[in-house]
């Protein structure tokens, strides 16, 4: 559980959602590399990296 300020929680919201991105590219280049397809859907703060239907993975943010 989070327990600073409101400032520090949108602080670390935005880093989440940054590292989220980065993984989601580091999950395009491993199917990139083409010995096989990563699979699944990875829960993450803020939302989930899933595969889009266009096949590139992407962060999809909660619905709260």
């Amino acid at each position: 559980m989070f327990k600073g300020t409101p400032e520090e929680l949108r602080t670390a919201e935005a880093q989440a959602k940054e590292l989220a991105q980065q993984a989601a590219d580091l999950l395009n280049q491993l199917d990139a590399l083409g010995i096989g397809q990563v699979t699944g859907s990875l829960g993450v703060p803020g939302g989930t990296l899933t595969r889009a239907p266009e096949g590139h993975w992407e962060m999809r943010p909660s619905r709260y």
